[in-house]
């Protein structure tokens, strides 16, 4: 999951930015959300802290605030590191101050024909998402899900577990931030999945990273999010040896 921030002082061009990015994500099937969108670099900060799922940073880089954009950026790698940064200017020649303060920026965009900023915004959003899910790939990380001519791309850690939906062939993605239902069924999701998921009964498999208690005399797995999954007598030693491993 890739989390998108704006910050833009100028409230047109703010609500703009916002525009074109719930579009795309609107048109698009993917996790990737529109996180935060605001004027004011400290708050951005403030938000960027309490989060720990990778960003995209789209920022002007003159905020009249106490620091600019490019400042800006070099606060957000102390906490997000391998997040991408856009930088959206009329100043065209501050694109050599990026590369000076080393905030590794992977694209530039020059304010002009306002026509032209949603091409090169869903750009820079398709560039970073799927650079995103070669790094998934590489690490064992990536599921991709097809749902009909796209694809869904998570990342497994953020996922908690899958469980059966109500209608038929519907299955449920449990994840940190909510849930989501797909068509498909645990053997085809259980395929792609890494060595941290066990299935736990037929109705259930689970991310074992995020299993805070297994308590064998009740049968029952409490996750970190609060949700707890059954484990049938059948599945009880896969799981206790699976947790043993881990």
């Amino acid at each position: 999951m890739i989390h998108i921030y704006l910050c833009e002082d100028d409230e047109q061009q703010l609500l703009h930015w916002k525009d074109i990015i719930t579009k795309y994500l609107l048109m698009n099937a993917t996790e990737t959300k529109l996180y935060c969108a605001i004027a004011s670099p400290k708050e951005l900060l403030t938000i960027r802290k309490k989060s720990d799922t990778i960003g995209l940073y789209f920022l002007d880089i003159d905020l009249n605030a106490a620091i600019n954009g490019i400042e800006l950026a070099q606060e957000i790698r102390k906490y997000d590191p391998r997040g991408y940064i856009v930088f959206v200017t009329t100043h065209s020649e501050m694109a050599l101050l990026t590369f000076r303060y080393k905030v590794e920026a992977m694209d530039f965009i020059v304010k002009g024909d306002p026509k032209t900023l949603p091409e090169q915004f869903c750009s820079c959003i398709k560039n970073a998402e799927n650079n995103y899910r070669s790094q998934l790939e590489s690490r064992n990380h990536l599921l991709s899900i097809k749902i009909d001519k796209t694809s869904l791309v998570l990342d497994q850690n953020d996922i908690v577990a899958f469980s059966t939906g109500s209608g038929c062939h519907k299955v449920i993605i449990h994840t940190k931030n909510g849930i989501r239902q797909i068509t498909g069924s645990l053997k085809e999701i259980k395929a792609g999945l890494n060595s941290a998921f066990c299935q736990c009964s037929r109705s259930a498999i689970v991310n074992l990273k995020h299993v805070v208690k297994y308590s064998r005399n009740e049968s029952l797995l409490l996750m970190d999010n609060k949700e707890t999954y059954p484990v049938s007598v059948r599945m009880a030693g896969n799981v206790q040896k699976a947790l043993d491993n881990l």
